[in-house]
């Protein structure tokens, strides 16, 4: 059985690496409201070159005004749409460009419109020599030059357009892992103090206040500090990563007094990395899945390790001895820590299982 693995934390880190391909924002502009958007654009820039257009001309009438003018709005419509079927639609040539760096993709995108306008005049010219029509007053170096400076308007206002929908993205996004942070939070809190774990920390209690009465003393006290560590630090969004050790030395305490030498925990951290942040209950968490999801014996010891991975990596690991009879579960608390981590660093949990181990990074922020 899989240790609680939600397909959600089994991930790289959700920034992406430099010369890798980008997570591209989703459109969040609608096919007609880019259309509206591009048009009124289009429509603005050929009322603007209108002017400078009909001065180069001795004799212009209102027929020729109105060629220009149409001229240009398709000028700029067709250079859109073809930054839509790149960008947007799914096809072979989008497929291929969303899988490149951003950089490479608006250059890519950049040089296939510049030569297709390229040949676009160098095409219109030979055909009008051809057909005897001399309708342009300029030369073709100078149309060639004038296509490629109304490529980059044309891109230039493409860009803009893909800015605000990374911004309205953002925006929606950082809405989104906020709730997920506070729903997340609320989770945490909830299951730390089900009555399950209380149940069994009573339980374990009662068996002691008889037996060994000092040690009752001492687990009363780890009890205590634990459920204090819950109601102070349940809702926050971060911790020092030294009260959150602190915090998992008297938990592990409570488990050990149950599983006695059934569980075991190692810890090597060094002290520079002890002021990092990290969501409370993270390594709790962690632990209580470990001895949810494992057989706890003496004879076959669940072994929790904690350590840190240079350069900025916090690491927790158990042995894996599959339960005979798998406990449901329904991968929330994974889940949950992915949320939160993602929320305070912008990266993701990287979880890794072998048939003998099941590993977590949580990555430190600097």
């Amino acid at each position: 059985m899989n240790q609680s693995l939600p397909s959600s934390a089994v991930s790289q880190p959700s920034v992406p690496r430099p010369g890798t391909a980008r997570a591209e924002a989703p459109v969040m502009f609608s096919r007609q409201t880019y259309r509206r958007i591009t048009l009124g654009i289009s429509v603005a820039f050929a009322l603007l070159v209108l002017p400078a257009a009909a001065v180069q001309r001795q004799h212009t009438t209102i027929w020729e005004l109105l060629l220009l003018f149409i001229n240009a709005v398709l000028y700029f419509q067709v250079q859109f749409w073809v930054n839509y079927l790149l960008r947007y639609v799914n096809n072979p040539v989008q497929r291929w460009l969303s899988n490149q760096p951003l950089w490479v993709d608006r250059l890519l995108r950049a040089v296939i419109i510049a030569i297709m306008f390229t040949l676009y005049i160098v095409a219109r010219n030979y055909v009008d020599s051809f057909l005897g029509i001399n309708m342009e007053t300029t030369s073709l170096r100078i149309r060639v030059i004038l296509s490629q400076i109304l490529t980059a308007v044309g891109l230039s206002f493409q860009l803009a357009i893909e800015l605000v929908e990374s911004g309205r993205y953002l925006t929606i996004e950082n809405e989104s892992l906020k709730r997920e942070q506070l729903q997340a939070r609320y989770e945490s809190l909830k299951q730390q103090l089900s009555p399950h774990f209380l149940f069994n920390s009573l339980s374990t209690l009662g068996e002691l206040i008889y037996d060994e009465p000092a040690a009752a003393a001492l687990f009363v006290e780890e009890m205590a500090q634990v459920y204090r560590y819950l109601l102070r630090y349940g809702e926050q969004m971060a911790v020092p990563l030294r009260d959150e050790v602190s915090f998992l030395r008297s938990y592990f305490y409570l488990l050990q007094m149950r599983f006695g030498d059934g569980i075991k925990l190692e810890m090597d951290l060094p002290a520079e990395v002890l002021d990092r942040q990290v969501p409370p209950l993270a390594l709790q968490l962690l632990m209580e899945n470990a001895v949810k999801h494992n057989t706890v014996s003496r004879r076959q010891p669940l072994l929790v390790r904690v350590d840190f991975v240079a350069p900025a990596t916090l690491r927790v690991r158990n042995t894996r001895v599959p339960r005979l009879v798998p406990e449901p579960s329904s991968g929330i608390g994974l889940s949950n820590l992915t949320n939160r981590v993602r929320m305070l660093n912008q990266q993701s949990l990287l979880v890794e299982q072998t048939d003998d181990e099941f590993s977590v990074y949580i990555p430190l922020p600097a």
